[in-house]
């Protein structure tokens, strides 16, 4: 598959945010960022655009909440095939016929298991619904992200995998401590994830570059699939008790540096950051290749 034989030959640089760039340009968060895809879709394909020329190779469909119960608190759960296809086109109009197109997804939003109002099985076939038609739509792999319960993002996994036609990356959203929301620690969730049938497991958004840093040495010792890390910007810190912003594209890049020497094969973005972090990712990891990636795809090749 051209995202796994591309991961094998070298670091592959995702994008960043794209909900606090669409709203930096004047879109309210009490609307459907996705269905900017159908109503602005000029908007979108600008942003996915300004990626590419920063670098990117991989960019991620504007559908991280275009699942059925996220649409329908917007009145639009009947277009969910609509907003998730015309994703995948402006994403792909946007990368051409050179560059990967991540299908994005997150979670539903509702509670799923231990006495929330959807069962496991329920979740599964909502997420096999978005995921059949980013996948129809020609994604070249499944990012699911942003996920802070292992137990949905298992589920998750599991429902996007049995359609078995395109590589599937399992994000954490982790604290400071490294741990997901429901205290699973870094090393348990990324065997769990790769058990669930995750073609590569990571950390995204979360409590910044620092805290991703530690919780990708922790997945490290325990994940038999590559990693990929997409942190936050990051918040503010206390540094010679001054509060100082270390947010700037040079700070976020020193990490992506030091995600790689960890064995990440896909490093990027999330919330805060912009083209111009991108653009020192890609300066800093350009050439580079992540060992456990290309060690994970020999043994594939081999079985």
């Amino acid at each position: 598959m051209l995202f796994l034989d591309a991961l094998a030959t070298r670091v592959l640089v995702c994008d960043g945010a794209t909900g606090s760039l669409l709203y930096d340009k004047g879109v309210f968060v009490n609307q459907s960022f996705e269905a900017l895809n159908l109503t602005r879709s000029d908007l979108v394909r600008d942003i996915h655009r300004a990626y590419v020329d920063a670098g990117a190779d991989v960019i991620e469909t504007n559908t991280f909440g275009a699942n059925a119960p996220k649409l329908g608190g917007f009145g639009l759960d009947t277009r969910l095939d609509d907003i998730n296809a015309a994703g995948v086109r402006l994403a792909r109009e946007a990368v051409g016929s050179a560059g990967l197109v991540a299908g994005a997804m997150g979670p539903l939003g509702v509670g799923v298991g231990d006495n929330g109002p959807l069962s496991p099985a329920r979740a599964g076939v909502l997420f096999s619904e978005q995921a059949a038609v980013l996948i129809d739509g020609g994604v070249d792999l499944v990012m699911l992200e942003t996920f802070d319960r292992l137990h949905e993002l298992e589920v998750a996994t599991h429902a996007v995998g049995r359609l078995a036609k395109v590589p599937v990356i399992a994000q954490m959203s982790t604290g400071q401590d490294g741990c997901s929301r429901d205290g699973v620690p870094p090393e348990q969730f990324a065997e769990r994830l790769a058990g669930a049938g995750a073609s590569m497991v990571g950390v995204n958004c979360g409590g910044g570059p620092a805290a991703t840093l530690e919780a990708l040495e922790r997945m490290a010792t325990r994940s038999t699939v590559p990693l990929s890390a997409q942190p936050n910007a990051g918040g503010p810190r206390a540094v010679d008790g001054r509060r100082l912003m270390l947010s700037s594209p040079d700070y976020l890049a020193s990490y992506a540096r030091r995600f790689v020497a960890e064995g990440a094969g896909l490093v990027g973005g999330c919330c805060g950051t912009t083209p111009a972090h991108i653009a020192c990712i890609k300066q800093a990891v350009s050439g580079q290749q992540a060992p456990r990636a290309v060690a994970c795809r020999s043994a594939g090749d081999a079985l």
